[in-house]
């Protein structure tokens, strides 16, 4: 004899396994969608001549998925800004690709690394022009609501000798004409800084990039930077965050562009961790300052990250196992956590609920699998 969902009658303890195990996987699928939600998909550019010369910009060697697969430490990969990939990955859970040996395209659904399948495209002092496609396929995925991540260098360094240096190249994309910042060039003073500025701005605009969550901004060191200069009249969302000594000019900008967002900042040396091909002329920029803190936080600013990032202000010490609890039990185990349902809304009470929820306890995340 049947019941009507097909369980046998006579075999009690057989259907509760069956339903504990359907109610385990369901709880599985959950969680990676759960997974999926909290964490965001960042693409480093590697089309523009990234490790010509002195330079060494890339998060490893292997593209377009960086290799071991799963690293311990920045050092397991292999490029001058691995720090930058892994602490995305490591703190926030988030996906890191290299563009290299595929085009720069928006929603072209034959090339696996278009920028429609990332939230955040981020190009480390490119020393090659943008064609016209590729400009408008950046421009297109930022009016999407996609982030872009430009950084310079300062005046004259052409490291591929093409006659094109990263603040050229920028200019030449149009970033005074859609997002209202022009880096200073040859004849345009100041065009190379060397100093450290504690000139930050925390206003509406900026305050969730200066106190974010991964820390506090009060300074941002550049060795041989270009500075910009903000057209509002071009773009009205354009803000500077980090001003240099010279009155007028900045280090770090942000601005919006259609539904999406751009920072900017005029110096690679801040995002150098000193951990790339040791051929080339590295320093540890990411460990001055407060470079890192304003890059993580930046890079998530750009993404849109989930309203659990903003009740951390600081990277998770770790990721604690996931956790199955009776409803009773929650607060026993986890007193004055902070929990969230799997798309990120607070929850005020979670007495009595069930499912797969996360939590955030003493700047640990996990989930919970509440029966």
């Amino acid at each position: 004899m049947f019941l009507s969902n097909g369980f046998l009658l006579h075999k009690p303890d057989k259907n509760i396994k069956i339903l504990n195990m359907l109610r385990l996987i369901r709880y599985t699928l959950l969680i990676l969608v759960a997974s999926s939600l909290f964490a965001h998909k960042i693409l480093f550019d590697y089309t523009k001549d990234e490790t010509a010369g002195n330079a060494d910009w890339i998060v490893d060697d292997s593209c377009p998925v960086p290799y071991p697969y799963y690293p311990d430490s920045a050092t397991d990969w292999k490029g001058a800004i691995s720090s930058w990939g892994f602490e995305l990955y490591h703190y926030f859970g988030d996906t890191i690709r290299i563009l290299h040996n595929y085009p720069i395209t928006y929603n072209d659904s034959t090339n696996p690394l278009d920028l429609s399948n990332f939230d955040v495209y981020i190009v480390p002092e490119p020393q090659d022009q943008f064609t016209a496609l590729e400009k408008e396929a950046i421009l297109n995925f930022v009016a999407a609501g996609g982030g872009l991540f430009c950084i310079s260098d300062h005046n004259s360094s052409d490291r591929n000798g093409n006659g094109w240096d990263s603040p050229r190249v920028w200019n030449d994309f149009g970033t005074e004409e859609y997002f209202g910042v022009h880096f200073d060039t040859t004849g345009e003073s100041p065009n190379s800084i060397s100093e450290t500025s504690y000139d930050i701005v925390n206003n509406a605009a900026t305050s969730e990039i200066v106190q974010g969550p991964y820390g506090n901004v009060v300074s941002l060191a550049f060795h041989a930077g270009d500075c910009m200069v903000l057209y509002t009249s071009a773009n009205c969302n354009v803000q500077g965050i980090v001003q240099s000594s010279y009155g007028g000019y900045w280090m770090s900008v942000i601005s919006r562009y259609g539904n999406g967002k751009v920072a900017l900042i005029g110096d690679s040396s801040p995002c150098d961790d000193g951990n790339g091909n040791q051929q080339s002329n590295l320093y540890d920029g990411w460990g001055e300052a407060t470079d890192s803190i304003l890059f993580i936080n930046l890079t998530l600013w750009l993404s849109g990250y989930s309203r659990i990032e903003e009740y951390t202000h600081k990277p998770a010490e770790q990721t604690v196992p996931n956790l199955l609890l009776n409803s009773n039990d929650v607060h026993t185990v986890l007193p004055g956590a902070i929990f969230f349902d799997i798309t990120g809304r607070l929850m005020n009470n979670i007495s009595e609920k069930k499912g797969v929820f996360l939590y955030i306890k003493n700047g640990k995340k996990g989930r919970v699998i509440i029966q």
